[in-house]
């Protein structure tokens, strides 16, 4: 499919993560992903529908990860790229509408992010494991019901993600050739939540930083419960495994998966034609 091929759905892929295409806070280790039709949710942390004698384990302290620092992405379509800014600057703590950055970036067809320093969360598979060794799942919960029991439903926990608290943004021509953009005029819309910096004598380039960390990748597998027994998948970096919901994506034609027919190895029941192997 066209969503396993977007270079914005896979830029981290070869770096062994999967890729949220709205960065933001609130996505960590434990947490439940559940798919239902295509459409992606976070249904909260395995604490919260897991009984277990044994405590729930703790991620370690943030890592570098510089291999990942410097990833650029490819350049994306200017309004594209303008709603993903919007969302990192929404993230980071500063509310700017697509109308006042399309202002700003107005010379600009394209942009291209890379994502400043970079740390990486993780809690290890087998400490999880210990954790969902014994236990009790909440199996009167209906969204435990729907995303666990379901033939339809897919549930993810995530052992890992990616967190920067600074993106560079640099605007591009349609020949690709850098641009100017208004730096006064974005200062003065991100507001004191986000200092703005350009790294270019012309302002093509410019560094947004704030203060929270926002995550914009992620490891996970694939996690089935029955016969009062879990058992776990892993699940290979794609594009189709790419999160992110609603937004102007969605008017672009983008519709929010996170994976698809040839891109995931489905758990549990038994398997359905055209999800038993990568594409």
């Amino acid at each position: 499919m066209a969503l396993c091929k977007d270079p914005r759905l896979t830029y981290l892929n070869s770096q062994g993560y999967n890729v949220v295409l709205l960065p933001r806070v609130g996505i960590e280790p434990l947490d439940i992903l559940g798919r239902d039709d295509g459409n992606i949710s976070r249904l909260g942390t395995m604490s919260q529908i897991w009984s277990s004698p044994i405590p729930a384990p703790s991620p370690g302290p943030p890592q570098p990860a510089a291999d990942i620092a410097g990833t650029k992405t490819d350049d994306l379509k200017l309004s594209i790229g303008l709603s993903l800014l919007s969302n990192i600057l929404n993230g980071l703590g500063s509310v700017v509408g697509l109308p006042k950055l399309t202002l700003a970036y107005q010379r600009a067809r394209s942009l291209q992010y890379t994502f400043g320093e970079v740390v990486a969360i993780s809690i290890d598979p087998f400490a999880i494991g210990a954790y969902l060794s014994k236990g009790d799942l909440q199996q009167d919960n209906p969204f435990v019901d729907h995303y666990f029991d379901q033939e339809e439903t897919t549930a993810y926990i995530l052992t890992e993600v990616l967190k920067s608290d600074s993106v560079t943004v640099t605007a591009k021509s349609d020949q690709g050739t850098s641009v100017s953009v208004d730096l006064p005029a974005i200062q003065q819309l991100v507001g004191v939540n986000v200092s703005v910096t350009s790294n270019s004598s012309d302002n093509s380039e410019l560094t947004y930083k704030g203060k929270a960390m926002l995550t914009f990748g992620f490891k996970a597998f694939a996690i089935m419960h029955a016969d009062n027994k879990w058992s776990v998948e892993g699940v290979a970096p794609s594009g189709n495994m790419a999160f992110f919901e609603g937004g102007e994506e969605q008017a672009a034609g983008l519709k929010p998966i996170m994976l698809s027919t040839g891109c995931l190895l489905r758990l549990g029941h038994e398997r359905r034609p055209g999800l038993a192997s990568a594409a």
